[in-house]
């Protein structure tokens, strides 16, 4: 999960985890009241209900395909990233773009300005090597998922084929162009510097 303090006191969260009255509070305390509630891809969907009711006032967003999915069902979404909205309301500060392509799942990435952070959820992934061992930890290395040199699962990348990388370039570009100085991921280790590089070999494979 991450949460960014917008410049109008309230706050944007991404990708929640479960909430409870003491996270609430701390999330309300250090970062305002809750605004925007966003999914990052159809998968990152667990706790978007418990935030929605929480937060009735939030405006929630789904990232394409979510809405179609059973498990879906009951979640409260005011847009979708890519249709319903041209210009999103926390752009000023929040950039946004959609890795297109892929006939299993796309994704919407995100970059904080301020701060020069990247968001990203699945479509890098960095688990640290120290946790992998065995045969799940050989598995996961043929899979390109640990280590400084985490990338993208290699059955995901697999749904760009044929014709869906020219889609995922256009969005890659667009985050590369973002020059980011840090990279927050879902799964594994983030960046503190550097990240502009790290993001570049990640999704060298698009």
């Amino acid at each position: 999960m991450v949460i960014i303090r917008l410049n109008s006191g309230c706050s944007w969260v991404w990708s929640p985890v479960q909430i409870n009255d003491a996270l609430a509070a701390e999330v309300e305390a250090k970062a305002g009241p809750v605004k925007y509630i966003v999914s990052p891809n159809k998968i990152h969907h667990i706790f978007l209900k418990q935030w929605s009711e929480k937060y009735p006032d939030a405006k929630v967003y789904a990232p394409p395909g979510l809405e179609e999915r059973k498990e879906a069902d009951g979640i409260r979404f005011d847009a979708t990233f890519g249709q319903d909205e041209t210009d999103l309301p926390f752009h000023d500060e929040i950039d946004s773009v959609i890795i297109q392509g892929s006939y299993a799942m796309e994704e919407v990435e995100f970059f904080h300005k301020a701060s020069k952070t990247a968001i990203i959820c699945d479509i890098i992934q960095r688990h640290p090597e120290e946790e992998w061992s065995g045969l799940k930890g050989m598995l996961m290395r043929l899979n390109g998922l640990v280590g400084d040199k985490g990338s993208c699962p290699r059955e995901w990348r697999f749904t760009f084929w044929p014709f869906g990388k020219e889609k995922a370039r256009k969005g890659r570009d667009i985050i590369l162009s973002w020059r980011a100085e840090k990279l927050i991921v879902a799964h594994g280790t983030c960046v503190e510097e550097g990240a502009a590089a790290v993001i570049e070999r990640a999704l060298s494979w698009i």
